[in-house]
């Protein structure tokens, strides 16, 4: 891999150049010192293969000396689902929705006008809560919890297929043409499409929707992430789409991302030692140490192969360590799961590069020019959140590093509280107080990168001393989050749903503008212009609901309207309040937008008993030329006949008049004209 140290040394140097003056005397003194050390941030390159060894070996030891005391790890291990975009694409048809403009995000579903490719299930569609935060027990192959069996049991999976679809968007119908046959014991985590080539990334362990919390390294140990090429140019319902690159390397899958022809892989690594012990007697720390003693880099380092041939995925001079003298440094060392990114030029169908950095993340958030990962320490009282920059380029050049107060946990849709936007970068966090009067605290935070060092600033936050009023009432949890150019919309809740608007058109001095206080709440904010704001949510009586804002005056948004789903339902819910990708918007004209909503309804009666039905919900945004206005209108609605209960994964995509409603991996049809007139299963 190369040295990222000259990509850093070389912009630095020609800084200093051009600062020199116009006479000799003044070049000479203004000249740059060769000589001089290259900038240090919190993370500094591993001096080499020594290193390495000291510090996974602490780690280790640290994580063991822990479970011992029998006290908390203090570390929250979760995958991202990793997506502030409003869809303007010139295309027909619709894609997945997205946190940012120009930045892909790997779903089950993928659609290129021509064909629908569906990937299949094994998740878990159920999860445990635990105050703000979304966990799963792990799954391992051979060893299916009883938390496992009493959730759901896996559909029929003897022919595990990614489906292959063409689509008749005149007619609204749909036919299989071709499959691609999996692996059974990989989990299939998401799908790209670039041009005529399909991305498949997939895991070998089972993990849900999110990691488990307070996890010992143990569970990360041998598990391998693979990214799969294929050609799908030509389909045919005969012979499988070529497979062009088949990539494997150590390390679990967190997430991806995908800019043009280049694929972002983030997943962790913890070196597997075999016979070490996690929870040791006093005679196994001496056999840990001796294990540890031994340990070679080559047993620490993950290696990859590439169609079939293996190799190192990255050497000691790829990867950086905390510096501990530096103030923004943790207390302690994380436990030993290094954190990698990989880039893959879909082009050159290769391994364009790889870095790593030996601590756990929490989270990531990619904008247009940064891949930013978050780094949670601590999760109570004076908890703060780390935040690692790396360029989102094939070099990979880590940016800098900044410290922010409160946790940034951003497992589910929660990456929307973090944004990049004109060089700065803006994040929502939350602290608990322990005071049972007021117990969750938050805080808007402001950081820019550093001109002289390697260092994310902190340049302003929310509330100050200036400004003292606090983000939400007391004991209110944070809930929709959305930022919009110079603009975030934030909604907090505890037995009402206040809309706040903030101003940030100053990053030095933000400010609350306007607030407004409506029952129900929303998760999911969706900006329709600068004058309309689109919630959805839930309302009092525990259904799913949708409200459309007026934010065109700042310091006095007020609600336009709120539709409640389903009238007569006993309860409802949507796989959209917490996963964009379940939700699917088109900007149609300038006075007309559509958007679709997958929902889930129970009802009762003492006549008929229970029923449940999966329906997709079909809206349009009227007037939105016309903000005092516009509206709301329900168009109608497509029913998914037959239950998918091991699956209870929507999507939706629009493809001209055309709407491919795709419950878990069955697709139904119809047009936008005529939702009732509907086509499948398919």
């Amino acid at each position: 891999m190369k040295n990222k140290t000259q990509f850093l040394l070389i912009p630095m140097a020609m800084a200093m150049i051009s600062c020199g003056g116009g006479g000799s005397s003044a070049a000479q003194i203004n000249e740059p010192d060769n000589n001089a050390p290259a900038p240090q941030g919190l993370l500094v390159p591993l001096e080499g293969q020594d290193q390495l060894l000291e510090t996974v070996r602490d780690s280790f030891t640290q994580v063991a000396a822990v479970n011992r005391a029998g006290t908390d790890s203090g570390f929250l291990v979760e995958e991202v689902v990793m997506d502030s975009a409003v869809p303007t694409s010139s295309e027909s048809f619709t894609t997945t929705y997205t946190l940012e403009a120009n930045v892909d995000e790997h779903d089950y579903v993928k659609y290129n006008g021509n064909h629908l490719f569906i990937a299949p299930s094994r998740g878990m569609d159920c999860c445990f809560i635990d105050d703000d935060v979304v966990f799963i027990e792990p799954v391992f192959e051979g060893e299916l919890s009883e938390v496992a069996d009493a959730v759901q049991a896996p559909g029929p999976d003897e022919e595990r297929s990614i489906r292959i679809l063409s689509t008749d968007p005149q007619a609204a119908k749909a036919d299989q043409v071709g499959r691609i046959p999996l692996i059974s014991d990989r989990t299939v985590e998401g799908l790209y499409i670039n041009e005529d080539q399909l991305v498949s990334i997939s895991s070998s362990s089972w993990w849900g929707v999110f990691g488990q919390r307070f996890a010992d390294p143990s569970s990360w140990e041998g598990q391998t992430t693979a990214l799969d090429i294929y050609d799908v140019s030509t389909i045919s319902d005969t012979t499988d789409p070529d497979l062009l690159l088949q990539l494997e390397f150590d390390g679990g899958f967190v997430s991806s991302r995908r800019q043009g022809d280049m694929v972002y892989l983030v997943a962790r690594h913890t070196p597997q030692i075999v016979g070490y012990h996690y929870y040791p007697n006093e005679l196994q720390v001496i056999e840990n140490e001796t294990l540890l003693d031994g340990l070679e880099p080559e047993a620490i380092l993950p290696n990859m192969s590439i169609n079939g041939v293996e190799s190192p995925l990255l050497s000691a001079s790829d990867c950086r360590v905390t510096d501990r003298e530096n103030s923004l440094a943790p207390e302690t060392n994380g436990f030993p799961t290094m954190t990698m990114l990989i880039a893959i030029d879909l082009e050159s169908q290769a391994v364009a590069n790889a870095v790593c950095y030996l601590e756990p993340t929490s989270g990531i958030y990619v904008s247009n020019n940064a891949i930013y990962l978050t780094q949670v320490d601590g999760y109570g009282i004076d908890s703060r959140t780390l935040v690692h920059s790396y360029a989102l380029s094939e070099e990979l050049n880590y940016q800098g590093s900044g410290v922010v107060e409160g946790a940034l946990a951003l497992n589910g849709d929660k990456d929307f509280r973090i944004n990049e936007h004109q060089g700065y970068l803006r994040l929502i966090t939350s602290q608990r107080t322990g005071n049972q009067e007021d117990q969750i605290d938050h805080q808007l935070s402001v950081l820019q990168l550093a001109t002289d060092k390697l260092e994310l600033e902190l340049v302003s936050t929310l509330p100050n001393s200036d400004r003292p009023a606090a983000i939400g009432k007391p004991n209110e949890d944070l809930y929709g989050v959305r930022f919009f150019g110079d603009r975030l919309y934030l909604v907090t809740f505890e037995r009402i749903d206040p809309l706040y608007v903030l101003d940030l058109s100053d990053p030095l001095d933000p400010l609350i503008a306007g607030e407004l206080s409506v029952p129900g709440f929303s998760d999911f904010l969706h900006p329709v212009n600068d004058e309309l704001l689109l919630g959805l949510g839930q309302d009092e009586a525990g259904l799913v609901k949708l409200e459309l804002y007026n934010v065109a005056l700042l310091t006095a948004p007020f609600s336009l309207g709120s539709t409640s789903l389903v009238a007569g339902a006993n309860w409802s819910y949507s796989e959209a309040r917490y996963n964009r990708h379940a939700f699917t918007y088109q900007v149609v004209d300038e006075t007309t937008d559509r958007f679709s909503v997958p929902l889930s309804v129970g009802f009762y009666s003492d006549e008929t008993g229970y029923s449940e039905e999966q329906r997709l919900m079909l809206f349009e945004i009227d007037s939105k030329d016309r903000p005092a206005d516009a509206s709301i209108v329900e168009v109608g609605q497509i029913s998914a006949k037959g239950e998918q209960w091991w699956d209870s994964r929507q999507r939706a995509v629009f493809d001209g008049d055309a709407v491919f409603y795709i419950d878990g991996t069955v697709v139904w049809s119809a047009l936008w004209s005529d939702p009732e007139n509907q086509n499948g299963p398919y």
